[in-house]
């Protein structure tokens, strides 16, 4: 009985499932797993104490300790699956999946920031995108979006093909291929293959729109591959003549913003970026092609790019005062790709400062 009523819950609730004790409010649902120094279940009175409505774990709890709020399963992530599923299945709203080898969080940001003012969206938070992420995202979906967006990560062979197979997203984005976690997938070839399982039809048949990256070689196989399919619409970017987002041309506009000027079919757009997002042009552009595919209004794009926010650790900028001097931080933390490496050191090295500063780089273990 107390399964179906924590299944209820979930299914009726949204952003209710949590996998920390710390983050734990008054209502939410907490997920006790093993970590690397102690099991969630050791946490379950204080989670109950901080108003928990239930806990769900699959370790045996002496008697004394078990409630009604309390639900003990065999496997914890075989429950949550099954109700992620069903959750899923009666979602009617249009689903968003992101992959690539770098900038998917930032794509989803900036996605969330140009369509939460006219459109409910619900989105996986951080960087929630391997099978643990992807399931207690999808719990916290709220039934009532128009959009949901979900990172769809890998970093060894057949883990794309499972998220998608869960996540069913009509429209599907790959941000880049790009020499990363090169550990078990050995070369972008094989990143390639990968990635593209998002939309082959035997994991995914949902799919009504693939918007695919086109300025390597194996980018282009990617495309290829999609094109043969025959089965959904498809929108190319990137720095290549035959994209269909192309002849991209940016222009100082002001001292803080850029003008981007571009074609898309027979049609000529502009819009105004932050200086600081021109390095990630492209993450804007897959937020162009989203609008276009939507048919939504694309004045409500055009005034929002003027302010695109940056991401924590991935460019967001900090005015901080040290010794009575005042030094801009740009944070670029969160990874390190031999890729993003270097256009965040080119990005860094063109930057124009005035006379009296200076500019230091400070790198960090590339761990790939």
């Amino acid at each position: 009985m107390n399964r179906n009523k924590i299944k209820d819950y979930i299914l009726q609730n949204f952003n209710k499932v949590k996998i920390n004790s710390m983050d734990i409010l008054c209502g939410d649902v907490f997920i006790a797993l093993p970590g690397k120094n102690s099991h969630g279940a050791s946490f379950i009175k204080d989670v109950l104490e901080n108003g928990a409505s239930f806990v769900v774990t699959d370790k045996i709890l002496a008697k004394k300790n078990v409630n009604k709020k309390i639900i003990i399963v065999e496997n914890v992530l075989d429950f949550l699956d099954l109700i992620a599923k069903e959750k899923r299945k009666i979602f009617n709203g249009k689903i968003i999946g992101i992959t690539g080898s770098i900038g998917k969080t930032s794509v989803k940001e900036n996605l969330i920031y140009f369509l939460e003012n006219s459109f409910n969206v619900s989105a996986s938070i951080k960087n929630y995108n391997n099978y643990l992420g992807v399931i207690i995202s999808l719990l916290n979906l709220d039934l009532n979006s128009d959009y949901a967006i979900f990172e769809i990560g890998t970093n060894d062979f057949y883990e794309i093909r499972k998220l998608t197979s869960i996540i069913k997203p009509s429209q599907v984005i790959i941000t880049n291929i790009y020499p990363t976690h090169l550990e078990k997938l050995i070369n972008t070839k094989n990143i390639a293959e990968e990635k593209s399982d998002i939309f082959n039809p035997n994991y995914n048949k949902n799919t009504q729109i693939a918007i695919l990256p086109n300025e390597n070689e194996d980018e282009k196989n990617i495309i290829e591959k999609a094109f043969k399919l025959k089965l959904f619409k498809i929108i190319t970017f990137g720095n290549n003549s035959s994209s269909d987002m192309k002849n991209v041309k940016i222009k100082p506009f002001d001292s803080f913003h850029s003008k981007i000027n571009l074609k898309y079919q027979n049609r000529k757009l502009s819009f105004v970026i932050p200086n600081n997002q021109v390095l990630r042009i492209n993450n804007i552009l897959i937020c162009l092609c989203i609008f276009i595919f939507n048919k939504i209004n694309l004045d409500i794009f055009i005034s929002a790019s003027m302010n695109v926010p940056l991401v924590e650790g991935r460019g967001l900028e900090n005015n901080i005062i040290f010794n009575k001097k005042n030094i801009k931080f740009i944070d670029e933390s969160y990874n390190a790709s031999p890729k993003s490496m270097k256009t965040t050191i080119d990005f860094f090295s063109d930057l124009k400062t005035n006379k009296n500063q200076k500019k230091f780089l400070i790198l960090g273990d590339m761990k790939e």
